[in-house]
């Protein structure tokens, strides 16, 4: 295993459309089921430029996010 670091392949990366990209879970997926996207170990998924994810916590709730500040 003495492999250079000029020996090792570019990170795959994938470009979804919107219409795939419209259940990120779901895309990524069918990525782990792709026999190609699965010999690399690791890839790289560029969403679309209009994709915004959704907010992934509570604004309202009590709990405090602790931070070093």
């Amino acid at each position: 295993m003495n492999a250079k670091i000029t020996e090792i392949d570019e990170m795959k990366a994938y470009y979804p459309t919107e219409d795939e990209f419209s259940d990120p879970l779901v895309y990524i997926d069918r990525l782990m089921r792709d026999d190609e996207a699965r010999s690399y170990g690791c890839v790289k998924i560029v969403p679309p430029a209009s994709f915004r994810p959704t907010l992934a916590f509570d604004r309202d709730s009590p709990q405090k996010i602790p931070t070093r500040f």
